[in-house]
């Protein structure tokens, strides 16, 4: 049972609390990062080829392939947030969303809810960058996308993840 919550510390995007806890035996703390929902998409340009993005990422001082994803904002429906940063990121705007599942990608310190999605019948509208994001999107046939998160050329955990989920939901079940 909760009994205290401590702020710790508040960053741009997440906060750090500690929370302590009574358990019949004692007492135990955690420190858990308080991050927002967010949301990553699979868009198919074709029904067989994919945009992924490479972008920057301060944590590795490098660029990494990834499928666009973002944070949702305040008062924003994930759907929505998908949406917006399909646009954002590689300038299409998706006029169908399907939704593949939700998932804690660090349910041990982190309060975060990532939504997979993949999008079909893509309309270009134009790419709206954020001002701190540096994206270079790139078109990849399905399968070589999962060859390459096979290959672990793709080390972002939740890109991996949705071409796996995806590839085992309708390409291996044989929905398509």
């Amino acid at each position: 049972m909760l009994i205290e919550e401590k702020e710790l510390f508040k960053g741009l995007r997440f906060s750090v609390v500690r929370k302590k806890y009574a358990k019949r035996d004692g007492l135990f703390e955690r420190d858990i990062v308080i991050f927002p929902q967010a949301v990553v998409v699979l868009p198919f340009i074709t029904r067989n080829e994919v945009i992924l993005i490479k972008q920057f990422r301060a944590s590795s001082n490098d660029f990494i392939i990834e499928a666009p994803a973002g944070v949702v904002d305040e008062g924003e429906t994930p759907d929505e947030a998908a949406k917006r940063e399909l646009v954002e990121e590689i300038g299409y705007y998706p006029r169908k969303l399907i939704k593949l599942g939700e998932f804690m990608p660090t349910p041990g310190y982190s309060t975060e809810i990532l939504h997979f999605y993949y999008a079909e019948n893509l309309e270009y509208v134009g790419a709206q960058p954020e001002k701190y994001e540096i994206i270079t999107p790139f078109r990849i046939s399905f399968n070589d996308a999962y060859k390459i998160v096979l290959e672990n050329k793709i080390v972002d955990a939740k890109t991996a993840l949705i071409i796996l989920l995806y590839y085992n939901k309708y390409i291996e079940a044989g929905e398509l």
